[in-house]
C-alpha cells in the first residue's frame, strides 16, 4: 500500500486515513520512527512494555501447542 502526504513547515506529516485504519492507531497513540540503511524511514505502531509482555505470554502458549519444551516467558526477560 502506497499514500502520499505534505510535511507542514513544522515538519509533521498525516498519516493517511487508510494506513492509520490498517495499523489500528487511534488518536494519541504513539508511533515510532526509524531511519533503515537507504535511507527509507519506517513508522510503526509502539507498544508498551505491558502489551510487549501479553503479546509474549501468548506467543509462549503458541509455542507451547507445537512443542512439549516451551521457554516460559519469565526466563526471556532474565
Amino acid at each position: 500500500m502506497t499514500s502520499e502526504s505534505l510535511v507542514d513547515e513544522k515538519g509533521r506529516v498525516c498519516i493517511p486515513a487508510e494506513l492509520r485504519k490498517r495499523m489500528n492507531l487511534k488518536p494519541g497513540e504513539k508511533v515510532v520512527f526509524q531511519l533503515d540503511e537507504h535511507n527509507t524511514i519506517l513508522i510503526r505502531k509502539s507498544i508498551t512494555v505491558d502489551e510487549f509482555i501479553e503479546k509474549s505470554k501468548k506467543f509462549s502458549k503458541y509455542l507451547a501447542s507445537l512443542t512439549d519444551k516451551p521457554i516460559p516467558t519469565e526466563k526471556i526477560f532474565e
